[in-house]
């Protein structure tokens, strides 16, 4: 029991640490009451690598390069809102949809069916398990409708994507990481580490008040 609350806080903490170098929030981040401004100097003698000033100066702003970064990100945990909202799909454009109607399917709808099969799904009976409604989840595969971000995310999860598949499912359905969006920045972290246990994931998201995505 002892040895899985040390695994426990072991992945929220490198998760932290992922985080406090990603989130690009600079509005909530400067706004927190333990942040202190950052120069570019002092980024460039800590991280030597760093040449670019143009690059310095948007790390500088990063939780990470904060004296007191653990409080800063304690406090970006607790006034984080998560207020983002999306349907799972959107209409497809009508040079992809009018060709779907004579059967010639979407890239993402081609791209999904390619990665349920080469990670042993069966494509059509996602839809239930990913909570999409039979009609909605056959017009993703025929090419009809879009997957949005979060129905992405979904698949991503569910199926535990690599990399690679993960960014070609993001392309293409024309999403991407946006890293001033704390899901985005979570789930990237998940993608990049594999972290597909359910219990994990969930962990993850709980932990910086996201709802969870399955």
């Amino acid at each position: 029991m002892e040895n899985n609350q040390e695994r426990n806080d072991d992945f929220i903490k490198d998760l932290d640490e992922y985080f406090a170098k990603k989130f690009s929030d600079f509005d909530l981040i400067g706004s927190l009451p333990s942040y202190e401004s950052v120069t570019v100097s002092m980024i460039l003698k800590n991280k030597n690598r760093i040449e670019e000033g143009e690059y310095a100066a948007n790390e500088m702003r990063k939780i990470a390069y904060q004296p007191n970064a653990e409080a800063v990100l304690a406090e970006c945990k607790e006034k984080y809102v998560d207020n983002t909202f999306t349907f799972s799909v959107h209409a497809a454009p009508f040079k992809v949809r009018f060709p779907a109607f004579f059967g010639k399917k979407s890239d993402a709808a081609k791209t999904i069916l390619r990665l349920a099969a080469s990670y042993g799904e069966d494509a059509e009976k996602l839809g239930e398990r990913l909570h999409e409604s039979e009609k909605i989840w056959e017009g993703v595969l025929k090419g009809y409708f879009i997957p949005e971000k979060l129905l992405v995310y979904r698949i991503t999860l569910l199926l535990g994507l690599s990399r690679e598949d993960n960014a070609a499912l993001m392309r293409d359905c024309g999403c991407h990481y946006d890293f001033s969006d704390a899901r985005d920045v979570v789930m990237r972290y998940l993608v990049d580490y594999r972290v597909y246990n359910p219990e994990m994931a969930a962990r993850a998201f709980d932990e910086y008040h996201i709802r969870r995505i399955l």
